[in-house]
C-alpha cells in the first residue's frame, strides 16, 4: 500500500515506488546520503548548478552508497539496481534525490533550523540579561 506522499516512477519496464523516509531506516538513509549531498552541493557551487556528466560521475563515485539509497527509499532491491544501465540509475537517482531531498528539507533541516534561531534568541538574551545584571551591580 502506497500513501500519498510516496512517488511511483518507471524504469527498465519496471514501476518503481519511492518511499517516504521512517525513522527505522533513517541511520540507513543518512548515511547514505550525507556524502552524496555533500558532493552534490560542493559541485553545484562550484558549476553554479549541476551538469548531467557531473552527477553520473557522482552516482559512479558513490555507487555502493547510491544504490543502498536507492533500495531503502523504492521497493527494488540493491540486486535490481546494480543491473540498471548508468543512465536509468541517473534517472532513478534524480528522483530519489529530489523526493528525498524535499523530505529532508521539510522534516529536518527546517525544524533544526527553528530550533537554531530559538537557541540563538534564548542565547542572546541571557547574554543581553547577564551583561546587564553585572552593569547594575554596585563597584567598590
Amino acid at each position: 500500500m502506497t500513501d500519498n506522499i510516496d512517488k511511483v516512477i518507471r524504469i527498465a519496464d519496471t514501476d518503481i515506488t519511492i518511499k517516504r523516509v521512517k525513522v527505522k531506516n533513517l541511520h540507513e538513509v543518512t548515511r547514505a546520503f550525507t556524502p552524496f549531498v555533500a558532493e552534490f552541493e560542493r559541485i553545484v557551487k562550484a558549476n553554479k548548478g549541476m551538469p548531467e556528466s557531473e552527477l553520473l560521475a557522482l552516482i559512479g563515485s558513490y555507487t555502493d552508497e547510491t544504490v543502498v539509497l536507492a533500495s531503502v527509499l523504492t521497493d527494488q532491491p540493491p540486486s535490481f539496481y546494480r543491473e540498471l544501465e548508468p543512465l536509468e540509475m541517473l534517472q532513478v537517482m534524480r528522483e530519489v534525490v529530489a523526493h528525498s531531498g524535499d523530505f529532508f528539507m521539510r522534516q529536518i533541516f527546517m525544524p533544526l533550523k527553528q530550533l537554531g534561531a530559538q537557541l540563538a534568541l534564548l542565547g542572546t538574551t541571557a547574554y543581553y540579561h547577564s551583561t546587564a545584571s553585572d552593569s547594575e551591580k554596585p563597584t567598590s
